[in-house]
């Protein structure tokens, strides 16, 4: 539990969530652009298109922090 606990903390460390928001954003884009892409030309978006744009951006956010934290436990 220790570990689990110095992980968040760390992925909640300001430079690393800018990092991973970061990437989220852009990653999140492109998977956004290249999976929904007719979709996302179409006025209003649905509810469901929000949470697929929210779910790609949410995936990568969490490999980038898990990444992170991962990388910091392996440096030691």
């Amino acid at each position: 539990m220790r570990k689990l606990s110095e992980a968040l903390a760390y992925a909640a460390d300001p430079v690393v969530l800018r990092r991973s928001i970061s990437i989220a954003l852009v990653v999140g884009a492109v998977l956004s652009a290249a999976n929904l892409g007719a979709a996302l030309l179409l006025w209003p978006w649905s509810a469901g298109l929000l949470a697929k744009i929210a779910f790609n951006c949410f995936v990568p956010f969490t490999v980038s922090s898990v990444s992170a934290a991962a990388n910091r436990e392996k440096g030691r």
